[in-house]
């Protein structure tokens, strides 16, 4: 399972890169956000919840009690405030400074991680983690920016960060005890729960569309069901700090996915940012895997 982690983690981040562009078709179809948000969790409980019934692995079954239950429902609330905080953002500073601030969640990530096992990063970690600070900026485009930029817009997708950093800890540290795909729908229970809550007016007040449904579905897919089942099934075997670096693959697929789909502008400097970022991903985890040939 170490061999192959990596390889996984880096997939769910990438996964996490599709749907902002899922967002935006949709938004150009007359889809409102909270409505979209609520039928996407709403869709990954469903989805998970009929594969946990049907693969017949009860909760009560797997060495728990209410206790870690509640623990790791309260842990999803972080992924809906991930969305909730970064929509937020996008109306108020670009999607290219949204996407810098949301990135800051990788060093964010490593200092939780340090502070929760009391362990240092690796230099080579923090080497990596400074190449995709600067493989971001050049990736998302910042430079120049042709319009001021929002104080609160900065501050709510640094919220972002900051939740995303939380999201990846966490589904590496609690209910490892707990079958990967329970524990992910429980993660989705509690992030379905705090979007109902936080979107409440504007989802009883919107009328429910086949396109929020139909888009909600495929952001469901590749925003929570893939990339949630790959961490929480892997990011436990990664080194502390490999799992945040990994994650930080989300913006170059995102903008790939752009490029493709929506025909986005990407110039020179945001495909150097996009080599930036992939050599610091693949940097520590071949540095690693030399360091584990040379012990046998």
């Amino acid at each position: 399972m170490r061999k192959i982690a990596p390889f996984f983690v880096a997939l769910g981040a990438i996964s996490f890169g599709v749907p902002a562009t899922l967002m935006k078709i949709a938004r150009s179809e007359g889809v409102v956000n909270g409505p979209l948000l609520f039928w996407s969790f709403l869709s990954a409980v469903i989805i998970l919840g009929i594969i946990h019934v049907a693969r017949h692995r009860w909760l009560r079954y797997q060495h728990t009690n209410w206790k870690q239950l509640l623990a790791v429902m309260a842990a999803g609330t972080a992924s809906g405030f991930t969305n909730t905080f970064y929509i937020q953002s996008l109306k108020l500073i670009p999607v290219a400074a949204a996407a810098v601030m949301l990135m800051q969640a990788v060093w964010l990530s490593v200092l939780l991680g340090s502070i929760l096992h009391k362990r240092r990063p690796t230099r080579l970690q923090v080497v990596s983690i400074v190449l995709v600070l600067i493989g971001t900026v050049l990736a998302a485009g910042l430079f120049p920016i042709t319009q001021p930029l929002s104080l609160w817009g900065l501050f709510l997708a640094f919220l972002a960060a900051c939740a995303y950093a939380c999201t990846i800890q966490f589904t590496a540290m609690l209910g490892n005890n707990l079958d990967p795909l329970s524990k992910t729908w429980l993660l989705c229970i509690g992030a379905f729960l705090l979007i109902s809550v936080v979107w409440g007016p504007q989802i009883i007040s919107a009328p429910v569309t086949f396109d929020t449904v139909k888009w909600a579905f495929w952001i469901a897919i590749f925003s929570m069901v893939f990339p949630l089942v790959a961490y929480s099934i892997f990011m436990q075997y990664l080194e502390l700090g490999i799992g945040p670096i990994l994650s930080s693959l989300e913006l170059p697929a995102s903008i790939t996915i752009a490029f493709f789909v929506l025909g986005e502008k990407v110039d020179w400097l945001q495909i150097a940012g996009v080599l930036v970022i992939i050599g610091a991903v693949i940097l520590p985890n071949v540095w690693g895997m030399r360091r584990q040939n040379q012990l046998r």
